[in-house]
């Protein structure tokens, strides 16, 4: 049973697993290195494949091209050292995201591989346009559409880099090519969920990726717009903001006692 705060509505997990089965895609906007992301990534992940065995889990951390390494390392046709050789596995992938990958082994749940390689991502941001032969061998990745015309999200991007401190490499680059580069990010991520449309989703992302249901969400939904899509934000990103934002950055936020 929920229980009414003054901040609104308190769910135990239980309840707010099956409230979760209504959506058809659930994304976890993380805070990178947070272990209160990393906690609750892996607690609705078990949670949600209790309810759910055929879920499926996709992750922001892996680049679409290591897709084929990731499959054989889930079936166990090659081994862990083998699998992160080939993966290029996020620098803290043994403490935040193994754990993940380890679950999802165990109880045979697909994962996907959703990012664009960084390769391309770099090579759009420099050029500042998004084309078959900026991104060179990582074309076959791009979605047909991608929807760059979202004033929020694009305001948002901006304010984001101007509180970057000078000395962060990306102030070097033009935002416009850099924003054009988040975009892509997301609708590719986007776009590596078409295959699973029709089995319930779990996203685990930067939560700007996912934030105020812009981003990956934005660009699902501009091609799906009947998909029952929800945001989890984790506490500590949304802490400074009144309850009225709050409600808007996502549907459920994950408190820890």
């Amino acid at each position: 049973m929920p229980y009414l705060m003054k901040k609104g509505f308190l769910y135990d997990l239980e309840d707010a697993f099956e409230m979760l089965m209504d959506y058809d895609v659930i994304f976890i906007g993380e805070e990178h290195g947070d272990r209160m992301s990393h906690n609750a990534e892996l607690l609705i992940l078990k949670g949600l494949s209790k309810w759910d065995p055929k879920i499926i889990l996709a992750l922001e951390m892996f680049e679409r091209d290591v897709q084929e390494s990731l499959d054989a390392y889930l079936k166990g046709e090659i081994s862990e050292v083998k699998f992160l050789k080939q993966s290029r596995p996020w620098p803290d992938y043994k403490r935040d995201y193994r754990p993940l990958i380890e679950w999802a082994k165990k109880k045979k749940i697909p994962v996907v591989a959703a990012n664009i390689p960084r390769r391309a991502a770099a090579a759009v941001s420099t050029a500042n346009k998004i084309s078959s032969a900026v991104v060179g061998q990582d074309k076959i990745y791009l979605p047909k559409t991608v929807y760059l015309k979202s004033k929020e999200y694009y305001e948002r991007f901006v304010s984001s880099m101007d509180v970057m401190p000078h000395g962060t490499p990306m102030k070097s680059i033009n935002t416009e090519g850099l924003y054009k580069a988040q975009v892509l990010k997301d609708a590719v991520m986007a776009a590596s969920l078409e295959p699973f449309l029709d089995r319930q989703i779990l996203f685990c992302c930067g939560h700007f990726h996912s934030d105020y249901h812009l981003g990956i969400p934005y660009q699902l939904r501009k091609k799906h717009p009947a998909l029952k899509i929800a945001v989890i934000a984790m506490a500590t990103t949304v802490d400074s903001l009144s309850m009225k934002d709050r409600s808007r950055v996502a549907d459920f936020i994950w408190v820890e006692e």
